[in-house]
């Protein structure tokens, strides 16, 4: 789901669902972990949520991952 978002590009759930081949309800509750979880932004724009991808967010989640990788598992 989050690939549909590269290139800064914004989509509503709707777009997502069909791109995905998926029902409305579903890619609206996933778009709305993925917000919860930090990795998406939204906003309203009249009836339409538009989303994007959180980028400053998504490569802090990146460097701690990065960080934990080296700390718990160190290359042979």
């Amino acid at each position: 789901m989050l690939e549909l978002f590269t290139g800064g590009t914004e989509l509503t759930v709707g777009t997502v669902a069909e791109r995905l081949g998926i029902a409305q309800p579903t890619a609206s509750q996933q778009l709305a972990l993925l917000r919860r979880g930090g990795l998406l932004t939204s906003r309203k724009h009249g009836k339409q949520v538009f989303y994007r991808v959180d980028v400053a967010a998504v490569e802090q989640s990146l460097t701690e991952l990065q960080t934990y990788l080296r700390t718990c598992c160190p290359p042979p």
